[in-house]
């Protein structure tokens, strides 16, 4: 099967063994081909936050400047990449570390004035995947993206792994994250769904039952099942643990 890891900043690098890292091991003991997407947004917000730079948020995008851009290259693509490979190198998990502007991999165009130099995936070219795992490595994606025009975007984790997810026409998309999946009150952690359907997903999104980075999942979960993606969770990959995102 072919599969699609979304990790967030937030739960790289834990202790003890994150369910992650036991998940994607047992994945690939069964022969699935997966694509590891990260994020990074917490250690972007404190670099930003020691520069002196604003920290906005619009549904769940970070606004990126120009100054903006060049904290998330560093964090993305220089910092999380390269300790998140060498971490799973250390689990004895061969990957190797890329971002959505090698070899074309993601193009976009902006969103909107008011996010800067964030983009909405337009094209998704999966030549670099491929040949990844032709070498039995499981590709580790910074979330950026090309404009076309020789610039660089920051495009949000959960949307570039559902536009690859998409592409790849996977098996399943799992998005992990520290609130282990989709809370009917934010607040308290035994809140959490066991299945959510579209319409309810989309009317927690329009009255604020979800907010800031639950958003951008919800759509891009949404938006990879409209594209053939059999299986979208929020959580972790075993059934009964986190929730079933479903039409």
């Amino acid at each position: 099967m072919r599969g699609v890891f979304k990790i967030g900043g937030s739960v790289v690098n834990k202790t003890p063994m994150p369910i992650w890292v036991d998940e994607l091991k047992a994945r690939i003991l069964a022969h699935d081909q997966i694509v590891v997407v990260h994020g990074g947004g917490s250690l972007i917000s404190r670099e930003l936050e020691a520069r002196g730079e604003p920290v906005q948020f619009v549904q769940g995008q970070r606004v990126t400047s120009d100054r903006a851009l060049t904290v998330v290259l560093s964090v993305l693509k220089g910092q999380v990449n390269g300790e998140l490979v060498a971490y799973l190198a250390h689990q004895g998990i061969s990957t190797v570390g890329i971002s959505g502007i090698d070899l074309d991999l993601l193009q976009a165009l902006p969103v909107s004035a008011p996010l800067g130099r964030v983009g909405k995936i337009q094209a998704v070219d999966l030549r670099l995947i491929e040949a990844l795992w032709q070498a039995a490595a499981v590709p580790v994606v910074a979330p950026l993206a090309g404009d076309g025009r020789g610039g660089i975007l920051n495009v949000n984790g959960d949307v570039a792994a559902g536009a690859l997810a998409g592409a790849l026409r996977a098996d399943y998309l799992i998005y992990y994250t520290d609130s282990g999946g989709v809370r009917a009150v934010a607040s308290d952690p035994t809140s959490i769904r066991l299945v959510l359907h579209q319409e309810e997903a989309e009317r927690w999104i329009e009255d604020g039952t979800v907010s800031a980075g639950m958003i951008p999942k919800l759509r891009s979960g949404l938006f990879a099942l409209d594209q053939g993606v059999s299986r979208v969770a929020i959580g972790a990959y075993r059934s009964g643990a986190g929730t079933e995102l479903r039409r």
